[in-house]
């Protein structure tokens, strides 16, 4: 890639994307005396580093062959991550003790493209604010509900679906959270605004605190 001017807006998008998945992120908590304090809290990328070597017990080496089966889903987004960003820059540049993803997403932020390199540039940016919604998800898992009721789009009450072992399980259809409801069959989805006239389709009470 040849390295002139790109437009300030892609610039300003890819940065941010970037930052979205390794840089450090606003927080707030409640202290003992019930107060909220503001602060920041690692990346998303460095929380799900840190999780898998807690569970493997490797410390900051990840080593898949004793990873527990029920954090499969940590693995696979840390190896898309760390393999689709080698390939978009191979060189991590030289070792500040931070992982090689890491250098090479910062390498990528700073570096200029030439115009033929601005889709895919847009590309890289679609990834990365993918891998960063997805992880969050991973380390902060949206809580879900299971509607015991048919679809009333295919009909479908159970399906069968692989757990994070691989096994097949047993699972409602009708999956719902306070960010939407889907079918796990036909995979209609429902938005939070018409969950009251989904419940009277139904004849359903909706989990408390998913609508408020």
């Amino acid at each position: 890639m040849t390295a002139t001017h790109r437009p300030p807006a892609l610039s300003r998008e890819l940065e941010d994307a970037v930052h979205a998945l390794i840089g450090h992120r606003l927080d707030s908590h409640t202290d003992t005396e019930g107060e909220t304090r503001s602060g920041y809290r690692e990346s998303v990328y460095a929380e799900i580093r840190a999780e898998l070597a807690a569970r493997t017990g490797t410390g900051g080496t990840l080593r898949p062959r004793s990873l527990p089966p029920a954090w499969v889903e940590g693995l696979d987004w840390i190896t898309t991550v760390d393999t689709t960003v080698a390939a978009w820059w191979p060189d991590p540049g030289p070792d500040d003790e931070q992982p090689e993803t890491v250098r090479r997403l910062n390498l990528l932020a700073a570096h200029t493209w030439a115009p033929e390199d601005h889709e895919a540039i847009a590309w890289c940016v679609d990834d990365l604010e993918h891998w960063a919604m997805a992880g969050k998800a991973l380390i902060e898992p949206v809580r879900r509900w299971e509607l015991v009721a048919a679809c009333p789009s295919c009909g479908t009450q159970t399906v069968h679906r692989p757990d994070s072992t691989g096994e097949y399980v047993r699972q409602s259809a009708l999956q719902i959270s306070a960010a939407g409801c889907v079918c796990l069959s036909c995979h209609t989805r429902w938005a939070p605004e018409v969950y009251r006239l989904l419940a009277a389709v139904l004849g359903c009470e909706i989990p408390a605190g998913v609508v408020e």
